[in-house]
C-alpha cells in the first residue's frame, strides 16, 4: 500500500499533515462525533480503528468511555453506513488486565476483572465490536516502544534512567513481554490483508524478558550505569496510595507543570511493571504470518538514537552515542 493511497482521520488536520507529510490524505473528525466520520468514510477498502483516549493518570473515566467505548460504536455505525467491507480494530492485552488464570496468556484467555480505566474501556469497546455483525478483525498490542512516542512509558524510563532518576520497585524478575512499534504496525497490516473476520490476534514482541533484564538493556542502550536503588514492592504500593491523592490535590492548587501532572510512581503503572505476563503470539504467526522480528536491544537502540535527535536526553549523553556508533545526534 502506497502513501497515495492512506487517508487518516484527525482532529487537528494541520498537526496531521505536519506529522505525515504528503501523500496521505488527512480529513477532519472526532470519534466522539459520528456525522463528522461519514464524510471521510466513503470509499474505504479497509479501516484501520486504532485512534484512541491513550492511557494517562488522572483522567476521568467519562473521558475513556466517550472516545473508546461510544468512540467505537461511532466508528462502526459510520463504517456501516459506508459499506466499507473490512475493518481492523486496534484493542490491547490491558483487556485481560493482570490477574492471569494461566501463562502464558491466550487470546481465549478470560477478560480481567480489576482494570483501570482505560483497559476496561477497551474491554468494552471489544464488547461493542463482538456484538457486532461487521467484518472486523481484532488485534491486540503488548506493550508498545519505539521513536515518536513523545509520552509513553518506555520513553519515561529511559529518560529517567539517563538523569539517574530510576529506582527499581521490587524484585524485577517478573516476565514482560514489549514489543516495538514496527511490529506492531506489520501485523496490524498483516490483518488487513486477512479475511479472518471474528477472530482476535496478540501482538507482541519475538520473546519475553524480565523487568530487570529489560531496565538493564536501556542502560546499555544509554550507556550509563544501571540503578543501583532498590525499593521493596511493599513500600512502593504503599507510597503510591499517599503520592496519588497527594499529586490530585496538588494538581488542583498549583497546577499540573509543577513537578509534572502524574506522580512518580501509581498503582497501575506498579502493576504493569511488577505483574509476571507473557504471551502466546502462534495463532498470529499461524493465520496472519505475523513473525515478530524487531529484539528488545535493537528496538531500544533505535528509541534512543530518536531520543537523542530530539534533544531528549541530558547533555553528553547524545555525544557519547555519537562517538560510539550507537546514536544519530551530536550537541
Amino acid at each position: 500500500m502506497s502513501t497515495a493511497e492512506v487517508a487518516v482521520v484527525a482532529r487537528d488536520p494541520a498537526v496531521a499533515r505536519r506529522i505525515l507529510g504528503e501523500g496521505v490524505s488527512v480529513f477532519r473528525g472526532d470519534l466522539r462525533d459520528v456525522a463528522s466520520l461519514r464524510e471521510s468514510f466513503r470509499g474505504i477498502d479497509v479501516l484501520y480503528h486504532i485512534g484512541a483516549r491513550r492511557d494517562h493518570w488522572g483522567l476521568p473515566r467519562r473521558d475513556y468511555i466517550d472516545s473508546n467505548v461510544l468512540g467505537t460504536q461511532n466508528v462502526l455505525e459510520a463504517a456501516e453506513s459506508a459499506a466499507i467491507p473490512k475493518i481492523v480494530y486496534c484493542s490491547s492485552v490491558g483487556v485481560y488486565g493482570y490477574d492471569f488464570q494461566y501463562l502464558p496468556v491466550d487470546e481465549a484467555h478470560p477478560f480481567g476483572t480489576r482494570l483501570s480505566y482505560y483497559h476496561e474501556s477497551k474491554r468494552l469497546a471489544e464488547e461493542v465490536v463482538l456484538s457486532s455483525k461487521l467484518p472486523i478483525i481484532t488485534v491486540r498490542p503488548g506493550w508498545i516502544f519505539g521513536p515518536n512516542d513523545d509520552n509513553g512509558g518506555v520513553t519515561q524510563m529511559l529518560i529517567k534512567l539517563a538523569r539517574r532518576r530510576f529506582a527499581f520497585v521490587g524484585k524485577g524478575r517478573n516476565r514482560i513481554h514489549p514489543v516495538y512499534i514496527d511490529d506492531v504496525v506489520d501485523g496490524i497490516l498483516a490483518a488487513g490483508r486477512s479475511e479472518e473476520y471474528g477472530e482476535a490476534f496478540l501482538l507482541l514482541g519475538p520473546e519475553p524478558v524480565t523487568f530487570e533484564e529489560y531496565a538493564l538493556a536501556m542502560c546499555r542502550a544509554l550507556e550509563v550505569p544501571a540503578p543501583t536503588l532498590r525499593i521493596p514492592y511493599a513500600i512502593g504500593r504503599l507510597s503510591c496510595y499517599g503520592l496519588e491523592p497527594l499529586w490530585l490535590a496538588k494538581n488542583r492548587i498549583l497546577g499540573k507543570k509543577f513537578l509534572g501532572d502524574k506522580p512518580p510512581m501509581t498503582r497501575d503503572t506498579l502493576a504493569g511493571i511488577s505483574a509476571d505476563r507473557f504471551y502466546d503470539t502462534s495463532k498470529a504467526q499461524r493465520l496472519l504470518g505475523h513473525v515478530p522480528s524487531v529484539g528488545v536491544d535493537e528496538g531500544l537502540s533505535r528509541t534512543v538514537e530518536w531520543l537523542a535527535s530530539a534533544n531528549r536526553l541530558p547533555q553528553g549523553i547524545p555525544v557519547r552515542l555519537s562517538m560510539t556508533g550507537n546514536g544519530t545526534s551530536t550537541r
